[in-house]
């Protein structure tokens, strides 16, 4: 008379068990998804000052408490893009100022690891 084990024949069957973190998928909304699809950190810093992306961090959450965390977030907009803008300037001062000399600095060891290992150094350079 009842299939699944279910005493009502209109019910869908449970499900043996729940999803998994990996079958589950993650839990982004589009505004972040379209910032982390940016390709360089100069696009990814620009968009996440875009007012969308922001408003977005409150997605997810009941109605009042989404009001709340929004209206908070509309508050700390312009603290936050100043702390992007500041982020963005201290990136480009270390990738002017730091990063050549490191680069200078282990010039020898990849010199080396070209010269001796070469399959490992092909290796490496293709992972970025």
């Amino acid at each position: 008379m009842t299939t699944g084990g279910s005493p009502y024949y209109d019910e869908p069957a449970q499900p043996q068990r729940g999803q998994t973190r990996e079958e589950h998928g993650r839990d982004i909304s589009e505004a972040q998804a379209e910032a982390e699809a940016q390709t360089s950190k100069w696009q990814q810093m620009l968009h996440s000052m875009s007012p969308k992306l922001v408003w977005s961090m409150a997605e997810g959450y009941p109605v009042v408490i989404k009001q709340f965390i929004q209206f908070c977030l509309i508050l700390i907009y312009p603290a936050w893009v100043f702390a992007v803008l500041a982020g963005m300037v201290a990136y480009g001062l270390f990738y002017i100022t730091v990063y050549p000399v490191l680069w200078l600095l282990f010039w020898p060891m990849r010199a080396h690891q070209k010269k001796h290992h070469p399959e490992e150094y092909a290796e490496s350079q293709r992972k970025k």
